[in-house]
């Protein structure tokens, strides 16, 4: 049986960085849906407000997460983190950010020479998709795509039980996937049209959320725009709950065109999951049951008759987990016994 580690799971996003100390076992790729999964123990957690003020004082705030848990009664064997950058994989370098101000780092390096523990990076959708596929709603699959929906789309594939990063290690920006080519302009930093990120991702439900407002002023989300409360992404979501026919033709098209990419990325990766996570798909069945319907219709046999399109089952604890399955998957070979 796979040795008991405790390893550091960071995750770095524009808003907070979160860290914890994880009690785990190195999840098995050969382990049926059946099995029992031991979910990881979180034994010491840390979260602060990331620092944005500066790239110096980004990375300050991060090795103070892990220099806190660092402190702890138990001694942590490695750190795993998932920050939401362009990472360079194998150079563990982050890239380029898009809401962090962090470009061109050696953050691997820099973590390593700061606390001499055997350290690992990758981009934070990647991370996620690990968490999920090792303790979440991906246990016993071997090929699966994650999307999470946020303030962008990001996302994670998991194939033959071991992440797909692509030859320059940036694999998996999913939510850049074309489904209008004379579509809007994508809201992040990307030179193209009609990304799926500029119809599924939360910041979009929040700006088709405050059109109907304006279109529909008699609906429930006009009539809280009336009254000058903020019609975003998680009001949307509270209305469609509740019954609001306005607001539920907004996440119903959201859930269709998260469908058409799901479709687009079947035909492509062939993955027996797709897991949707993030704080857009809070909606739940709201959302993803248009995109199952749209993927039954478009998708190619025999694919469409399979494929499952679930929630993620992790939470807001995907990241830190996610960052110690990859800690355990990419440091501990299987076998290794110290």
């Amino acid at each position: 049986m796979e040795t008991e580690r405790f390893v550091i799971g960071v995750d770095i996003g524009g808003t907070k960085t979160a860290a914890a100390l994880v009690r785990a076992r190195r999840p098995r790729p050969e382990r049926p849906a059946s099995a029992d999964v031991e979910t990881p123990e979180i034994v010491e957690r840390f979260t602060a407000a990331t620092d944005t003020s500066s790239p110096e004082a980004t990375v300050r705030g991060i090795v103070d997460c892990v220099a806190r848990l660092r402190q702890g009664p138990v001694a942590a064997q490695a750190v795993g983190v998932g920050v939401a950058s362009m990472v360079d994989f194998a150079a563990g370098r982050v890239i380029e950010s898009v809401n962090l101000p962090l470009a061109d780092v050696a953050l691997r390096d820099l973590l390593y020479r700061r606390f001499s523990l055997p350290t690992v990076i990758d981009n934070d959708a990647n991370v996620a998709a690990l968490g999920e596929w090792a303790y979440g709603a991906g246990v016993g699959a071997r090929d699966m795509i994650m999307l999470t929906l946020g303030t962008g789309v990001g996302g994670g594939i998991v194939s033959g039980g071991r992440p797909l990063r692509g030859f320059s290690g940036a694999a998996g920006e999913l939510g850049h996937l074309i489904i209008d080519m004379d579509g809007v302009k994508c809201p992040a930093n990307c030179p193209s049209w009609g990304c799926l990120e500029a119809y599924a991702a939360g910041s979009a439900m929040g700006a088709a959320a405050r059109a109907a407002a304006e279109q529909e002023p008699f609906s429930g989300l006009g009539r809280a725009s009336a009254a000058g409360r903020s019609v975003d992404g998680r009001l949307l979501t509270r209305l469609a709950r509740e019954g609001d026919a306005a607001a539920i033709r907004v996440v119903e098209r959201t859930g269709e065109y998260l469908g058409v990419g799901l479709v687009s990325l079947s035909n492509i990766f062939d993955p027996e999951l797709f897991v949707i996570g993030g704080g857009a798909a809070a909606a739940g069945d709201l959302l993803l049951e248009p995109a199952r319907r749209v993927f039954a219709t478009r998708a190619l046999r025999p694919a469409r008759d399979r494929v499952r399109i679930v929630s993620a089952a992790l939470g807001p604890e995907a990241g830190v987990v996610g960052a110690a399955a990859l800690a355990l998957l990419e440091l501990f070979p299987p076998g290794r016994s110290a």
